[in-house]
């Protein structure tokens, strides 16, 4: 009887028990890796920056590397069909005098993966070796790892944003924390199972 509860414990913790643990750790790595975020150091060798649109500030932070001159083409990436280069420099609010020919707009992307291999063709046009990526930090893990599979022989230096009230006190946090660190997990399930797949959901399934 004893040794029956003994195996029914120990296969309690390899299926079950280990998993858990694993997933728990997993999701406090991930939470203190978003919240501990800070803006990398400047490099002279990075000569563009790839804005991801859907959240504060990221368009700004590509404008404002522009108008400082630490980079000299950008890509804003995922943006709504009827916005237009006038509208966004309305939003940054700055006159500084940027060269419209040196932003590009992308209209293609809807999500990530979209982002990631629209940034592929600009890159490959450009002849860009080396970019800053600017996301906001809860996004960029994700976002590292799906352009890095899509892009892998350019350099890509994260630069993370803030959102604003994006504090440990706030039940926003904490529930977008718990959804990206899921996204994450697929992203990740998705790239080592089905590395072709363009779909958040692989096409196989969804059958």
């Amino acid at each position: 009887m004893f040794k029956l509860f003994k195996k029914t414990i120990i296969l309690f913790l390899l299926t079950i028990g280990i998993p858990i643990v694993l997933w728990v750790s997993g999701f406090f790595v991930f939470t203190a890796s978003i919240y501990y975020m800070s803006e990398p150091k400047m490099i002279d060798s990075i000569d563009g920056a790839i804005v991801l649109t859907g959240g504060t500030n990221r368009v700004s932070k590509g404008l404002d590397l522009m108008a400082d001159k630490k980079i000299s083409n950008l890509l804003v990436s995922g943006v709504h069909k009827d916005v237009d280069i006038q509208d966004i420099m309305k939003l940054w609010g700055k006159k500084d005098g940027i060269p419209p020919c040196c932003i590009t707009l992308g209209r293609e992307a809807d999500n990530t993966i979209g982002n990631a291999a629209e940034a592929r063709k600009w890159v490959e046009f450009s002849g860009i070796k080396g970019v800053y990526l600017i996301t906001a930090n809860y996004h960029m893990p994700r976002a590292l790892l799906e352009f890095n599979h899509k892009i892998p022989d350019i350099k890509i230096v994260p630069y993370p944003v803030k959102p604003e009230n994006f504090s440990l006190r706030n039940p926003s946090f904490w529930r977008t924390d718990f959804i990206e660190y899921h996204k994450l997990l697929m992203t990740l399930l998705r790239i080592v199972a089905f590395p072709s797949e363009t779909h958040p959901l692989p096409e196989v399934l969804k059958k």
